[in-house]
């Protein structure tokens, strides 16, 4: 198809994204890792993304061998068996790689769809959050203002300090929007790549079926 290496590219760019924020938007530091297999079995994990991305495996089979990735426990020989089954005629074995190809886009489409939901849900109660405390800081000013005008400096003081609480809690708040924000720009980005490759591969679909329909192209072959 000549698109593989960059489809398995994306999805597991799709993966690493959906695995390491639930909701997006909640990783920690180095989440992204656990993606990752044991050191050694990088190498069979970037191999079962491309044959994912070239249509080589199903989704049905992705799903089943990731985790073995994952933990290490994938053999070459568990890649091998599924590359020896792939082997057809080269039309039916194009057909059935778009195919597979094409399901798995989808796929990742549907799970990122979901995630943006969930996202902008977060992103939505994070920034009423951040409003609901920014009020709490100036209430707690005005209170400060206030007992200072009354003399109490005691008093003014712990609402100062009540404040910078709020301020700090208030900063965490933004930082974590931001961080979301970011993460939806990166999911919109790549799901624009994976419906552009998405149309590629329908309209080979789609020339595959025309060309099985030529009777010019029948009366030639017969000759």
């Amino acid at each position: 198809m000549g698109c593989g290496s960059v489809l398995g590219d994306l999805f597991y760019l799709a993966d690493s994204l959906l695995q390491s924020q639930t909701p997006v938007g909640n990783s920690q530091p180095g989440a992204a890792a656990s993606l990752k297999p044991a050191r050694g079995g990088e190498d069979l994990l970037a191999q079962l993304y491309n044959m994912y991305g070239e249509g080589q495996i199903s989704e049905e089979i992705f799903s089943a061998l990731r985790p073995l990735a994952n933990r290490g426990q994938l053999r070459p020989a568990d890649l091998a068996v599924h590359r020896a089954g792939s082997r057809h005629p080269r039309g039916y074995r194009e057909d059935r790689e778009v195919t597979n190809a094409l399901r798995g886009i989808r796929s990742r489409l549907n799970q990122l769809a979901e995630a943006r939901k969930g996202s902008e849900r977060v992103l939505s109660n994070l920034e009423a959050r951040t409003a609901e405390v920014a009020e709490r800081m100036a209430a707690k000013e005005r209170a400060a203002r206030q007992a200072l005008g009354e003399g109490d400096e005691q008093v003014a003081r712990l609402r100062l300090s009540e404040k910078a609480e709020l301020s700090a809690s208030r900063a965490r708040l933004i930082g974590q929007a931001q961080a979301l924000q970011e993460d939806l720009a990166r999911l919109t980005d790549l799901r624009a790549q994976l419906k552009a490759k998405a149309l590629e591969m329908e309209a080979v679909l789609a020339r595959g079926e025309l060309a099985s329909l030529d009777p010019i192209g029948d009366v030639k072959e017969s000759a």
